[in-house]
Formats: structure tokens, sequence, C-alpha cells
């Protein structure tokens, strides 16, 4: 009788080291999926300038671009779905050309918006967005930018 005593105390260790030692793994696997979710998830945004004078941008690979449409280079498709224009930012001249295939609203397009999109380069002035966004400019303006 005296070694059940000791043999149940035993037990109840090695019940409370396997539940520690699956709640760590589970714990640790839930931390390295989430990192990997948001990692994957996350653009790097650049502005026109910074793509233009930066090497480390690669072809195809995702990126987040942000600007402001060149006046008169918007061409919507005749199914609308579709539409290439330039980008520029508000404080210098250069441009990179957009391609967007996908669904466009009748508001996007004005030179006063800020366009946000994610999407790759074909090639260093040709940039394929496969989402976009616009930030509309009086969202975010105080009264003082106004006047």
């Amino acid at each position: 009788m005296e070694n059940k005593p000791t043999q149940r105390i035993v037990e109840v260790k090695n019940k409370k080291v396997t539940f520690g030692a699956i709640f760590i793994v589970v714990f640790l696997s839930l931390i390295f999926f989430g990192a990997q979710a948001f990692s994957e998830a996350t653009y790097k945004y650049y502005s026109v300038f910074e793509v233009k004078n930066t090497q480390e941008i690669q072809e195809k690979s995702q990126i987040g671009l942000k600007g402001i449409l060149v006046a008169n280079t918007y061409v919507r498709s005749a199914d609308g779905l579709s539409a290439t224009f330039n980008l520029k930012d508000k404080d210098n001249e250069n441009n990179i050309k957009v391609n967007y295939s996908g669904e466009i609203g009748s508001v996007f397009f004005n030179e006063y918006s800020e366009l946000i999109m994610q999407g790759y380069f074909e090639s260093k002035d040709y940039f394929i967005a496969t989402n976009l966004s616009v930030r509309c400019p009086s969202k975010y303006q105080t009264e003082d930018d106004y006047a």
C-alpha cells in the first residue's frame, strides 16, 4: 500500500508535464503560423519617387504603390473592367504606367485623390495592379489644409 501514493504522485506529475508540453507546442505553433500569415499579408508601400530611385524592388515581387493620377492619362477599356493610367507623386514629375484589371468605381479617377494599390512591376516603368483603392483627400485634411 505504500507504493500507491508515490505511484499516484508520479502519474500526476507526468500528466502535468504532458499537458505543459502540449500547451507549449500549440502556443508556439500559433505564434509561428500567425507570424507567417501576417508577413504574407503585409506590403511595403513605395512612392513613385522611391520606385524610380531604388534598386531593391525586383520584377514580379508583390509591393504596394501610392501616388496621384496624372491628368489626362486615364484610359478605360470598352468592357469597363480594366484601365491604364499614369501615376506620379505630388512633388515630382516621375511617372509610372499602371495597368489594372478589375472593378472600377465611377468616382475613382480624379487628379486630387491618392491611389493606393498592390501589385508587381512587369518592368521598371510598368506596374500591374492587382488591388486598387482610393484615399479621399477631403477625409484626411484639416480645416487649415482647405484654406
